[in-house]
């Protein structure tokens, strides 16, 4: 008996000392508020607060495939086959060299930090192998994935394949990678936390869009020449009463799925209305959001927390869809980020804060 209460105390202990924890790391550790409420934003790096210097960040015309990470603390680019990043608060950039002068053939962004999952492709006879590396652009380290065992993490495909897409999860440490080869035909793999590589099985081989859902290891994906959306796990598509066509945008981090209704006209392919909602739920259920009018697919865009911006090149303004809304900027738009817009004015770096 005596024993039964000795460790009935110890995991009460064990409780309170969690809760302890947990309230402060919630409360002060990563508190994001003041005293007022209004949001206090700063960006620390090993411990230091940065400040933005007064300087240009060049993107030269010629470079490729330009693009911010999460925060837009950081500008990446392809010039000349070299692999360029750029520290938008102090102008210094450097160039990213992979070992046995491998070439980056493609990049992304993590979600949450300023870290660069990079893909390179060492070519042979009649096949290519594509190898994995990590880059953190604040300390400027790249490392190769590779198990515990030290094994690459990497896969070996046909000569003509290349790395379109790559999609990270922040939360469960989940990679997909999609690769198609010149004549569209797709595959997507997976890297789990151990950094091991596997084959993911879809239902379709013509393969469009990608997004990760990031509390539940799955993919959504959208099916080219159907128009429909899948889900790893699931041999059905997404069905919208009503819709016949549907289109993939983006996936929040609350794992909403958000798909568009496609309209086809006068050649062009826009999307008409917005239907959202996650796997759990019926998607009979899925919350709808009507356009004013049909907009291309790539002038949608998605905010980690689920708020809805639509893009108008000639006018230079992004639009919340529920708010209303508008950020004016100048140039011409490359990308949002966590709170703006990124954009391209006489081979200039601009950053705009979203209204």
């Amino acid at each position: 008996m005596k024993a039964i209460k000795r460790i009935i105390i110890w995991i009460l202990i064990s409780i309170i000392g969690q809760v302890a924890v947990l309230f402060y790391v919630n409360n002060y550790l990563f508190a994001s508020e003041d005293v007022s409420g209004s949001i206090v934003s700063k960006k620390i790096e090993d411990g230091k607060e940065r400040e933005k210097k007064n300087v240009d960040i060049i993107i030269p015309n010629e470079a490729k495939n330009v693009a911010l990470s999460f925060d837009g603390s950081y500008a990446a680019y392809y010039k000349d086959d070299v692999f360029k990043v750029v520290d938008v608060y102090t102008g210094d950039e450097k160039t990213v060299d992979l070992e046995d002068k491998l070439k980056v053939s493609f990049f992304k962004w993590a979600p949450d930090r300023n870290i660069i999952m990079i893909s390179a492709k060492k070519e042979y006879n009649n096949s290519a192998k594509f190898l994995f590396y990590s880059y953190d652009a604040e300390r400027d380290m790249a490392a190769k994935l590779e198990t515990k065992e030290e094994d690459e993490t990497a896969f070996v495909t046909s000569k003509t394949s290349e790395v379109e897409d790559i999609q990270l999860s922040p939360f469960t440490n989940m990679t997909y990678i999609k690769t198609a080869l010149s004549g569209g035909r797709s595959t997507i793999h997976s890297i789990n936390i151990m950094k091991r590589i596997n084959k993911v099985d879809t239902q379709v081989y013509f393969i469009g869009d990608i997004r990760i859902v990031p509390n539940d290891d799955k993919i959504a994906y959208e099916a080219n020449t159907k128009n429909k959306v899948y889900i790893t796990g699931k041999t059905k598509p997404i069905s919208i009463e009503g819709v016949d066509k549907l289109a993939l945008i983006d996936v929040d981090d609350n794992d909403n799925i958000y798909v568009g209704q496609v309209e086809e006209t006068q050649g062009s392919t826009k999307i008409k209305n917005i239907y959202y909602g996650t796997t759990n739920e019926d998607s009979s259920q899925w919350k709808a959001l009507s356009l004013t009018e049909p907009v291309n697919k790539k002038d949608i865009f998605i905010s980690r927390n689920g708020n809805v911006y639509i893009n108008d090149d000639l006018k230079g303004i992004v639009t919340e869809l529920k708010s209303g809304k508008q950020t004016k900027y100048k140039g011409i738009f490359l990308q949002m980020y966590n709170g703006g817009v990124a954009s391209i004015s006489d081979e200039k770096l601009l950053e705009t804060a979203l209204k």
